[in-house]
């Protein structure tokens, strides 16, 4: 594509779109497809070249969403999903989608595309998007560090120095907050026999060596190369790095068309010393500063299955790296 710059910076970002119901009514708690569909539906009719960019990366999936966040208490939320009920919808209260954007050329042609719009739609009464049958108004775009903690803007050179940098102790540790269901799509060519599997734990080895590939696959080479998946998959195997605590909540939610089981919560990984001597001519990060670093990256990109729908939003949560 001629209007996107191949050498804008490798830079990645999560928004959040404060969306106002343009009539009361009521939507089902859970909403991730219907937010997924929603969102490529209007790129498709506003932003062309955009929907372009994400057609021809599907496989890699270069964009997430959440579900439509109400204001209202997690617990209040979780239990709504669970049941599958449907939450009123009220035109005075604003409402939150995340999206993350995991190719920083995508960035200009959306932002420009989401400011055109609210340029031309204030009087309009035109509306953003629509979730089964509820209309909704865009009001705002959050780009930046917010109360909420979910809305950022990193370049990967960020991510890479916070890794580098990051002390880490002989009991250093990451939590990691999975605040959307999360589970893991395990069927392989190797067990297909068996049928299709979820794993419903957040085992190192199922978050670790995927994050590794997403890396390698979105990353420049020169960054890419940093991270070297059989590093990260042998210190796994070796119990190098641990659960050490956990706060998980077995959980399920009801796309449009079926039931996903899951879970939600708190997840503490220890990563245990001594690192491996590092191999300059390979990566200068320690295969922990390496955990660290596609910690960090699962803000952006999520974990696990159907993280373009809403499933697998994930942080990392602060003072968790002690000596």
């Amino acid at each position: 594509m001629d209007s996107v710059s191949t050498t804008a910076p490798a830079r990645l970002y999560s928004l959040l779109l404060k969306l106002r119901p343009a009539a009361y009514g009521t939507l089902m708690a859970f909403s991730g497809d219907l937010v997924h569909a929603a969102f490529l539906n209007w790129v498709r009719t506003k932003a062309p070249d955009v929907a372009e960019w994400l057609h021809a990366g599907n496989k890699r999936r270069l964009f997430t969403c959440s579900s439509l966040q109400f204001p209202l208490p997690a617990g209040r939320m979780r239990e709504a999903e669970f049941k599958n009920i449907h939450l009123p919808l009220f035109t005075e209260k604003v409402y939150t989608v995340r999206i993350t954007l995991l190719m920083g050329e995508l960035f200009p042609l959306l932002y420009h595309t989401l400011l055109h719009f609210d340029a031309h739609s204030a009087g309009k009464n035109e509306p953003f998007m629509r979730l089964g049958k509820q209309e909704f108004h865009l009001q705002e775009v959050v780009m930046t560090d917010d109360a909420s903690g979910w809305s950022c803007s990193q370049s990967l050179k960020d991510l890479v120095e916070l890794a580098r940098t990051r002390p880490l102790g002989s009991a250093a540790s990451l939590t990691l907050e999975f605040a959307s269901l999360t589970v893991f799509n395990r069927s392989t060519q190797q067990n297909k026999a068996y049928g299709k599997y979820f794993a419903l734990l957040p085992l190192p080895a199922y978050i670790f060596p995927m994050l590794a590939l997403r890396w390698r696959e979105l990353a420049p080479p020169e960054l890419a190369q940093l991270v070297q998946i059989e590093q990260i998959e042998r210190y796994i195997q070796e119990d190098g790095i641990i659960i050490s605590d956990y706060n998980l909540h077995p959980h399920h939610v009801t796309f449009t068309n079926h039931p996903q089981k899951g879970f939600v919560g708190t997840c503490t990984y220890q990563l245990r010393s001594p690192d491996a001597d590092v191999e300059p001519d390979v990566t200068p990060l320690t295969v922990r500063q390496q955990l660290v670093l596609l910690a960090h990256f699962a803000f952006y990109s999520g974990v696990g299955y159907k993280t373009a729908m809403g499933l697998g939003q994930t942080r990392v949560l602060g003072g968790s790296s002690r000596d």
